[in-house]
C-alpha cells in the first residue's frame, strides 16, 4: 500500500529482502506444534448475552448475533492466544510501537485488555462483543461486552492509547472508527493498529494464483489513521512467513507460529462466510479447508502474510 501524502507519515517494511529460504532437507516432517466476565457499573450480565448461538458446529456470540464472522469458542480462543504469543515474538515482546509515556492512565484495548499488565499505572478498559475474558485479571483491567461500531460511552480525551489488534471484517469504515477514536483520546495521546494480511503472498511464485481475497484493514490502516487527523503517524510492514521455510533462524520461529495460528484457525475464519454469504454446504467447505490445511503444510510453498504495524497521534492543540 502507498504511503498518504501527509508529510508525517513515515513508512518502513522490514525486512525490505526476498526471504532466504531454507532447504528442504532441513526442515522437519512434523509440522505440528505439539468464562467470566469482570463488568463495569454501566453494564449489566444479562442471561441473553450468555445465549451462545451454534452454527454447524461451532459457537457464536449472542450480542448483536451475526455481525461479527468469527467464533468465540475455545478453538477460536486458542488460534487467537497463538496469534498473541506470534506478535509479541515479532514486536519484541511490546505489544505496540507508539512512543508513549512509561506510566499513561487511561487504555482502551479493542477486542481484548492484554495492556493491563504492560502497564499497571494504567485503568485498562477491553471491550469485546461476547463474555469470554479469563476469571483472573489484573485489578487494573475490566471488561465491557459493547460494539465499537455503536455509539462510544467514554468522555471525550479520555484515553492515553486506544489500541486495536486483528480486528480485520470487524468494522465497516475504518475512517469512521479512526476519527471517533480521535476525539476519545487525550491531546498527545496514541491510537495504534495491528493486523496481519488475509491475503498471502510469494516472492518466487511458489504460491498458487488462486489464493482468496482479503478483508481490508491492515493495507488500509495508515491511510485511515491520516484521512482521520492523525499526525506523526508511522507505518512498519513486517514479512511473517507460513512455515518454517525460512533459512533465517527468526523467521522460522515466526513461521511456526504463522502456520500453528492458522492451522488452528482456518476453519474459524471461514465456516460462517461459506456457508452463509456463498451458500456452499459444510461438506463443501471442509473439504475445500482440507485442501487449504494441506498447502498450508506445503514446504514447497514459500509463502508470507504482511504484518502491518501503524501508529498515529492525535494534535495537541
Amino acid at each position: 500500500m502507498s504511503s498518504p501524502p501527509n508529510p508525517g507519515v513515515l513508512t518502513d517494511e522490514a525486512p525490505q529482502n526476498i526471504i532466504e529460504v531454507v532447504s528442504l532437507d532441513r526442515l522437519s516432517s512434523s509440522w505440528t506444534l505439539s468464562s467470566l466476565l469482570l463488568v463495569s457499573s454501566t453494564q449489566s450480565l444479562s442471561s441473553s448475552i450468555l445465549k451462545y448461538r451454534e452454527e454447524n458446529g461451532r459457537r457464536y456470540h449472542a450480542y448483536k448475533a451475526g455481525q461479527y464472522w468469527a467464533p468465540n469458542d475455545d478453538i477460536q480462543q486458542g488460534a487467537e492466544d497463538l496469534s498473541h504469543t506470534m506478535y509479541l515474538e515479532i514486536l519484541d515482546g511490546k505489544l505496540h510501537r507508539a512512543p508513549i509515556s512509561d506510566d499513561p492512565q487511561h487504555v482502551l484495548d479493542v477486542g481484548c485488555g492484554t495492556f493491563a499488565d504492560e502497564y499497571p499505572s494504567a485503568e485498562v478498559i477491553g471491550i469485546d462483543l461476547s463474555p469470554i475474558q479469563p476469571a483472573t485479571v489484573p485489578s487494573n483491567c475490566r471488561f465491557v461486552v459493547d460494539d465499537i461500531n455503536e455509539q462510544w460511552q467514554y468522555p471525550d480525551d479520555k484515553f492515553d492509547l486506544i489500541h486495536i489488534c486483528a480486528m480485520a471484517g470487524s468494522v465497516p469504515d475504518w475512517v469512521v472508527f479512526h476519527k471517533i477514536a480521535l476525539r476519545h483520546l487525550k491531546p498527545g495521546g496514541f491510537v495504534k493498529q495491528v493486523e496481519l494480511l488475509g491475503q498471502a503472498m510469494s516472492d518466487n511464485g511458489t504460491l498458487p494464483q488462486d489464493n482468496g481475497n482479503t478483508f481490508a484493514a491492515g493495507e488500509v490502516a495508515c491511510e485511515s489513521i491520516d484521512a482521520a487527523g492523525f499526525i506523526h503517524i508511522h507505518e512498519e510492514k513486517i514479512k511473517v512467513p507460513i512455515g518454517p521455510w525460512a533459512k533465517d533462524k527468526k523467521l522460522k520461529e515466526w513461521g511456526y507460529w504463522n502456520l500453528c495460528f492458522l492451522s488452528d484457525g482456518l476453519e474459524g475464519f471461514a465456516l460462517r462466510g461459506m456457508t452463509t454469504v456463498l451458500g456452499w454446504p459444510i461438506e463443501k467447505v471442509q473439504l475445500y479447508l482440507a485442501q487449504l490445511r494441506k498447502e498450508l503444510k506445503d514446504p514447497i510453498i514459500h509463502s508470507y502474510l504482511y504484518l502491518h504495524v501503524v501508529y498515529g497521534q492525535k494534535p495537541e492543540v
